[in-house]
């Protein structure tokens, strides 16, 4: 008898006759949230999105939706989807438990279905896009031998850039740049944007900024979820330890792995602090 394909390559053929899904906010600010301790629980005090993105966000995500949907294409032409039931069936758990601490956060996502789909030498760790969708390089996680603990970490640090809304601000930035009159629609700003590296040159200020901002929102999803912050932070030595034996790319928007990993330690740690004094305090 034939296995059951992973519902994951099912998924992956619909992917074009998926909805865009509207996540009803633009980017938010850096430093987005304060978090709150509430009856054992935990909430955002957010920072209300910027307004007056290029584009309308169902016109953006639709964009960028499909740029992923490309992806997997690609992969589904060339056979690099993972088609490793067990490493699948982690990434789905552990994608699931992501899923849960953001619509604990934000009520936008509330009913949101998240998704993490493995591809075999993706070129990137891990990329997210609006639709809460997270394409994951299989090889990158084979390599890195990462526990439940760091994929959470991982992962929750992709959610966070669709929280905060970082892929509309790129496409923002190029009808700014360039103008609307030629590139009127989102499509074109992110076709324009990835056919040119100089715009990635000169938007490199921003992105480094929004991952770091992706770090400490990042560090307040993986803290909802309830994994080892202990095991999931030694994900960055591992990348330290890449960083000793590969060239860093000139357009790398992401700090070094130490000063990564102390970055969102000190996140964790506040955290960690004011829940204890939630806890201690008498109901």
């Amino acid at each position: 008898m034939a296995q059951k394909p992973h519902t994951r390559f099912a998924a992956a053929s619909r992917w074009e006759a998926r909805d865009a899904y509207g996540y009803m906010g633009g980017a938010m600010k850096t430093c987005i949230a304060v978090v709150l301790l509430l009856f054992g629980g935990m909430c955002f005090a957010q920072i209300p999105p910027q307004t007056g993105t290029a584009y309308p966000d169902s016109e953006a995500d639709a964009a960028w939706r499909g740029l992923a949907a490309g992806y997997v294409r690609q992969a589904l032409k060339d056979r690099t989807l993972d088609r490793d039931g067990i490493l699948n069936a982690r990434v789905d758990a552990v994608m699931a438990t992501v899923g849960a601490a953001v619509a604990a956060i934000d009520a936008r996502f509330a009913h949101a279905s998240w998704h993490a789909i493995l591809i075999s030498d993706f070129g990137y760790g891990a990329a997210a896009f609006p639709g809460e969708t997270i394409i994951v390089d299989a090889s990158f996680v084979r390599t890195l031998q990462l526990n439940d603990d760091e994929l959470a970490l991982i992962l929750a640090h992709e959610a966070a850039h669709v929280v905060a809304g970082h892929a509309a601000v790129k496409l923002s930035f190029m009808a700014e740049f360039l103008g609307k009159e030629k590139v009127p629609n989102a499509r074109t700003a992110l076709l324009e944007f990835f056919a040119n590296d100089a715009y990635a040159a000169v938007y490199q200020p921003r992105a480094e900024m929004q991952e770091r901002e992706a770090d400490s929102l990042g560090a307040a999803i993986f803290f909802a979820t309830g994994y080892d912050a202990r095991r999931a932070l030694r994900v960055f030595d591992k990348l330290a330890d890449l960083e000793t034996r590969e060239e860093r790319h000139d357009l790398d928007s992401h700090d070094i792995a130490t000063a990564r990993k102390r970055a969102i330690s000190g996140v964790l740690a506040d955290l960690q602090r004011l829940h204890t004094q939630r806890e201690s305090k008498p109901q």
